[in-house]
């Protein structure tokens, strides 16, 4: 307990962090819905998995190959942006020709058909920038993960790229599928100035040594700039894009390659990818692996699953490890610091606002605002934030909430119900009698 102004002290609260997975927006696991484009859209007949923020959107466009994607088949994509949207979910779309792995024998035959329809879902991104967290891919490939297309020459890259970036929405994130595709359409010389919005999706994980070729086996020394390079480079490469914008995607079995895996390996590799998202559905023996395994090092989570810690520290995770309250004397009032680490394994994209609360004894209340101190907040960084609040008894507490929307950002630390986590209390102790 520390003195602060005659008989009042700074008593401060528990602050250990705890081990749940918190429902924080624009993180976390997936669940994939699949609509086809043609047919009439009804979402509200979908179970959706309430315990995700995040929700993968797959259109199947294909019907479409031969002709302009009709303003019935726009409309009903929107309307299911806007019922998942309404129910709290960040959205991941993904919009292709197949979602069966035949995408060459369902693209159009001719690419300024795919212009065109990426101008039209453009378009799409654009007026639902608010819904749409991420946008993976350029339509074309198996699945749409831009491999397996007559569409994916350098040249044809660039403008299908060009398209998206037109209308890209500010609150929406591009991804492409693997790091050389990333680099050909990044000019070299301005790496260290990445921001521009695009990540990347990568739905090989921990599958192989390559990621299922994701990755190269030369060094980036023996090839070019836009080639694949080792593994090794690769992973340091994703670590930088994932600084700027979200990484995610599939973790997939390999056999005999992951279960050689340490627990310490998964984790490390998953934390230098900068990943915020997963699927929670694929590939079910990796998910059942990682339940099965404890996480490997002593602390507050030595008992628990690999499955529990991975979910848990996808994306930001935010921690409180100290608050110091100091007196300034001369203005009567105190300065409040209060210490956060993101633990997670990747960062916060997206603005918040963070608000301290006096809430006093005598019943009045003051609120104190610092607007987007999380933007950009790294992995592993620490920061600290400061407040000068009046003079007086009281509980301090912090809040954190996304700008856009209000959503609740919870701190990894002991909250109420509205993610208010109590700091402590300043008390008056009572004079001794004589």
């Amino acid at each position: 307990m520390k003195r602060l102004f005659g008989r009042e002290y700074f008593q401060e609260e528990d602050l250990a962090e705890r081990t749940d997975e918190f429902k924080n927006p624009a993180r976390g696991w997936y669940r994939m819905y699949t609509f086809h484009a043609e047919e009439k859209q009804e979402p509200e007949k979908l179970c959706l998995c309430e315990e995700d923020t995040i929700a993968f959107l797959f259109f199947d466009i294909g019907a479409f190959r031969d002709r302009s994607i009709s303003r019935e088949a726009l409309a009903g994509m929107e309307c299911v942006l806007d019922h998942f949207t309404e129910r709290g979910y960040d959205c991941i779309v993904r919009a292709a020709y197949d979602h069966e792995g035949k995408g060459m024998d369902r693209e159009p035959f001719y690419f300024d058909r795919v212009l065109e329809h990426l101008g039209q879902l453009g378009e799409l991104l654009s007026w639902n920038s608010h819904s749409v967290f991420v946008y993976q891919g350029m339509l074309v490939g198996n699945w749409g993960e831009m491999h397996t297309s007559r569409f994916l020459s350098d040249e044809k890259m660039v403008r299908m790229a060009e398209i998206l970036r037109k209308h890209r929405g500010r609150q929406t994130y591009l991804a492409v599928r693997r790091p050389s595709q990333w680099r050909l359409l990044h000019d070299k010389s301005k790496m260290e100035g990445i921001g521009d919005g695009m990540g990347l999706f990568d739905d090989g994980i921990l599958s192989s040594e390559s990621h299922m070729g994701t990755f190269g086996g030369e060094s980036r020394k023996k090839v070019n700039w836009e080639d694949a390079w080792c593994r090794k480079e690769e992973l340091e490469f994703m670590e930088i894009v994932g600084r700027w914008a979200p990484v995610g995607g599939e973790a997939v079995y390999g056999g005999g390659y992951t279960e050689n895996l340490l627990p310490e390996q998964m984790i490390q590799e998953l934390r230098r990818m900068q990943v915020t998202y997963l699927n929670r559905d694929y590939d079910p023996k990796i998910l059942d692996l990682w339940k099965r395994q404890l996480f490997p090092k002593k602390g507050i989570w030595e008992k628990k699953s690999l499955y529990d810690y991975i979910g848990s520290h996808m994306g930001y995770r935010f921690f409180i490890k100290d608050v110091c309250v100091t007196p300034n004397k001369r203005e009567r009032c105190y300065l409040v610091e209060v210490t956060i680490v993101n633990d997670g394994f990747a960062g916060f994209y997206q603005e918040a606002e963070v608000l301290l609360e006096h809430r006093r004894t005598d019943k009045a209340v003051r609120r104190c605002s610092m607007v987007y101190p999380l933007r950009g907040f790294k992995s592993g960084e620490e920061r600290s934030l400061r407040w000068q609040v009046e003079e007086g008894e009281g509980d301090l507490l912090l809040q954190a909430v996304r700008v856009r929307d209000k959503a609740r950002i919870y701190f990894a630390n002991r909250a109420d119900a509205d993610g208010k986590v109590l700091l402590g209390r300043i008390v008056r102790r009572q004079a001794r009698k004589r």
